[in-house]
């Protein structure tokens, strides 16, 4: 995991003041608790998806809509807005938003894929898992969301609960998803909401130096996430591939409507829930 590669045991193995302990994932603490966890000082550091903590984050919801590189992020503004929108929300420091261009997001199908017209593709009567991020668009094409963990997809494709799946380039064949998703749907869209976070209490607590080599090595992980997650996502896409799911890239004007659908149904939903002039910077800073 790049995670563990790039971050967790550069940071170990240099000794430079800072010791991180692993204590485990999901199944220690769910997905949807460990933003709580965080704030609370449950655990000091966090690694994983802003969509399972968007309700105390409203700002998740256009941190995958970027397109302005991460280098720019870290110095045209847009950087210090979302430093304070963890800080409020989640009493958290942003030490990385990894795997830029490192993998795309599709909407996975068990069955062949309709189109629209107006949407791009038709998902009426579908039944889809989702996350918060997830579901604007999912509803824009007539889906009906179900919040369901990644743990819980394989029992949930398996007996025919949901229908498919949104969901980014990787981890697709280890989940074992493969088994039952048919066709890969795209255009490819969106960046990661992936992040790691410190506790601001935690952070603070630290000395200079320190705090120094955090941050150093959450830059640097920033850096080098992407083509070592792109490599990952290759991996995981011929063995999907190979397995028998089906790419399909929407072309013309269905292509577009899909694309539209996804973005325009995503900045809509954080229009309603971030303050006019927060969404108005977020959205002139993030987008290139």
């Amino acid at each position: 995991m790049a995670y563990f590669d790039l971050f967790h045991n550069p940071v170990n193995k240099a000794k430079n003041g800072v010791t991180l302990n692993y204590k485990g994932g999901p199944e220690v603490i769910p997905n949807r608790k460990q933003g709580a966890a965080l704030k609370r000082g449950i655990v000091d550091l966090m690694f994983g998806p802003g969509s399972y903590y968007g309700g105390l984050v409203p700002c998740v919801r256009v941190i995958t809509l970027s397109t302005t590189p991460q280098a720019k992020i870290r110095t045209n503004g847009a950087w210090d807005i979302l430093q304070d929108c963890w800080k409020k929300g989640l009493n958290a420091r942003i030490l990385a938003h990894p795997f830029e261009k490192s993998s795309l997001f599709h909407v996975y199908l068990l069955d062949k894929p309709r189109l629209s017209e107006e949407t791009g593709l038709d998902l009426k009567g579908y039944t889809m898992r989702t996350t918060s991020i997830y579901t604007p668009f999912l509803k824009k094409m007539g889906a009906r969301p179900v919040n369901i963990s990644p743990g819980d997809v394989y029992t949930s494709l398996q007996r025919g609960l949901v229908k498919g799946l949104a969901w980014p380039e990787g981890g697709v064949y280890s989940y074992g998803w493969s088994e039952f998703i048919k066709y890969r749907v795209g255009p490819g869209f969106w960046r990661s909401s992936t992040m790691a976070l410190i506790n601001l209490d935690a952070y603070n607590k630290l000395s200079k130096k320190e705090r120094d080599v955090i941050d150093a090595a959450g830059l640097d992980f920033e850096q080098k996430s992407g083509p070592h997650m792109r490599k990952l996502a290759d991996i995981d896409n011929a063995k999907i591939f190979k397995a028998g799911v089906k790419p399909i890239d929407l072309t013309g004007k269905a292509g577009a409507a899909f694309t539209r659908t996804v973005y325009d149904s995503t900045w809509a939903s954080a229009k309603e829930v971030l303050p006019a002039d927060l969404y108005a910077n977020l959205r002139r800073l993030l987008l290139q």
